[in-house]
């Protein structure tokens, strides 16, 4: 089984490189603040996940990051994302120009487990708001907000390999509240522990 190594950096004022180590090789991809990278990155692998996103579950998703102009398309696929193996596969289309798109400039593909995958992206996202903070992340990413509820509900499952836990609302009927207290305890843990 390979392992993947992610790493996402803010570099500027609404611009991030994400760097992945694969077995094979070092990729580097580019996003600017034309689209919302982290969120789709991070919705995608809620979306991956039939214990995270039950309603809304799907076994294969696609995204875009712009660069002005270049452009990045994410096709991401799930195989049984409980067993041990490379059950997450990505391929990766880079483009110079968004408007011409024709071919791609390159393609990458690559596997590797879901779980581990969640985990290093993660610990990128404890460094990155280490670094600028929820509130300073909005202002180097030209008004986005950091992604927290997806963040979160992430950081959970990395820990407990279980979704994130709701608690009954009024009269037990309605399982709609989190726990303000679990919620603050799980921004500050660190990962490491764990």
């Amino acid at each position: 089984m390979s392992k993947l190594e992610f790493n996402y950096k803010i570099i500027g004022v609404g611009w991030a490189i994400c760097e992945l180590q694969t077995a094979n090789e070092s990729l580097t991809f580019r996003a600017s603040y034309l689209s919302d990278a982290l969120n789709d990155l991070l919705n995608a692998l809620l979306s991956l996940n039939s214990d995270m996103n039950p309603e809304y579950y799907v076994d294969e998703t696609n995204f875009s990051w712009y660069q002005e102009p270049g452009l990045t398309e994410w096709h991401i696929k799930a195989f049984d994302i409980k067993s041990n193996g490379e059950n997450l596969h990505f391929k990766i289309n880079q483009y110079v120009d968004d408007t011409e798109k024709g071919a791609p400039e390159t393609t990458s593909a690559f596997a590797c487990n879901y779980d581990e995958f969640v985990y290093s992206v993660v610990e990128s996202l404890e460094r990155l708001i280490q670094k600028f903070g929820i509130v300073g992340y909005r202002a180097i990413w030209v008004e986005a907000d950091f992604p927290v509820v997806a963040y979160l509900k992430l950081k959970h499952y990395a820990i407990h390999k279980t979704a994130f836990p709701f608690v009954n609302g009024e009269n037990g009927t309605l399982k709609t509240m989190t726990s303000m207290d679990y919620e603050m305890k799980l921004l500050t843990t660190d990962l490491k522990e764990y």
